[in-house]
């Protein structure tokens, strides 16, 4: 199934669960009518059916939603290095982690969010930062672009298509590097 409907189903068994958790409790407050109610309901021939029914029907998607808990997204292949002795797998979030550990070096960038998209000619990357002031932006923005670039060569051996990178904040504050 997908997310959607997952979470869906999630929302309503919930609002269920809630509903029969209130009427335990006031159960056990002493208030049984609707407990009584509930019994001579379900005592009839033709509502033991719908009970049965319903019951089928909440065994089978609790079991769906159960086993969808444990499914594992498969993870975003960007890089394929067929060697001799065998192929080199490089997932999309291991290169975000390269682009962001590349554009730590560039001077005047504070904070680098990427979005990485594989095309067939090459990555498309986009890139939200944060500029330190009084820096001249575009040189730094280049900069940043040309080290990416070649970091992403040189350690992964990927082709970077373009690199789109959007400035969203001139952060004042400094950001303390450990080297």
């Amino acid at each position: 199934m997908n997310r959607t409907l997952d979470r869906l189903l999630i929302g309503v068994m919930s609002i269920g669960y809630l509903f029969f958790s209130i009427v335990m409790v006031l159960t056990a407050l002493g208030w049984t009518s609707l407990i009584l109610w509930l019994e001579k309901s379900f005592l009839y021939e033709t509502n033991r059916w719908v009970m049965g029914l319903l019951g089928i029907i909440l065994l089978v998607v609790s079991a769906t939603l159960f086993i969808s808990s444990f499914r594992t997204k498969p993870s975003r292949v960007s890089a394929v290095h067929e060697t001799s002795l065998g192929s080199i797998r490089i997932t999309l979030s291991a290169l975000e982690n390269l682009v962001l550990k590349s554009a730590q070096s560039v001077h005047g960038v504070r904070d680098v969010k990427p979005l990485l998209t594989n095309l067939p000619d090459g990555l498309s990357i986009s890139l939200k930062v944060q500029v330190a002031p009084d820096i001249n932006i575009p040189k730094v923005i280049e900069e940043l672009q040309k080290t990416v670039k070649e970091y992403l060569n040189r350690t992964a051996g990927t082709t970077v298509h373009e690199i789109h990178v959007s400035v969203t904040k001139i952060s004042w504050e400094t950001k303390s590097r450990v080297e």
